[in-house]
């Protein structure tokens, strides 16, 4: 007979895309080992977590905050969350600098499990991407500036990767064994 596998909801809330990319990559490499389903915050803010063994809620930074829909999903099920196995990545630019790099050192982390209280079994945090390409001029003019404060990419015609795989996937092997 089989081990019956854990129930793992894997939830994102993000401004770009890069989340969802990553929580699909996170669901993809986790298929064998458990029953997965893939969710936005985005398009539904509601999801029954009773079902659950293990929750992973990844979720991006834009202009300082996470997005409002990520504080309310966990205030809204703390109770729940706190009788689940919990993970919870953070992504922000402002994790490209190494010493703001790890969830006790990004302030966008700390704040957000602060303001919310909450604690999950494991914090992840990373870069993410900036997709200038892709941003409307107000957006695109406004993290510029920001870019240009904190000595980060102004080349407007790329897509700038600070994604650091080797930690999506240490991220996923701690998942793994939650």
């Amino acid at each position: 007979m089989s081990e019956k596998k854990s129930k793992l909801l894997i939830l994102y809330s993000t401004v770009d895309g890069h989340a969802k990319h990553i929580c699909e990559y996170a669901q993809d490499k986790l298929k064998g080992d458990k029953d997965i389903i893939v969710a936005s915050l985005d398009d539904d803010p509601a999801h029954d977590l009773s079902d659950f063994d293990e929750i992973l809620l990844g979720a991006s930074v834009r202009y300082g905050f996470h997005r409002k829909n990520v504080y309310e999903f966990v205030r809204e099920n703390k109770d729940e969350l706190d009788k689940k196995k919990t993970a919870f990545f953070s992504l922000n630019l402002t994790a490209r600098k190494p010493e703001k790099a790890s969830p006790e050192t990004n302030p966008y982390i700390v704040k957000f499990l602060k303001k919310v209280d909450w604690n999950p079994n494991l914090k992840s945090v990373f870069a993410g991407r900036l997709d200038y390409p892709s941003l409307n001029c107000p957006n695109r003019l406004a993290i510029l500036l920001i870019m240009a404060i904190t000595n980060g990419p102004k080349d407007l015609s790329k897509v700038h990767d600070f994604t650091n795989w080797i930690k999506v996937d240490e991220m996923i092997e701690s998942i793994r064994s939650l």
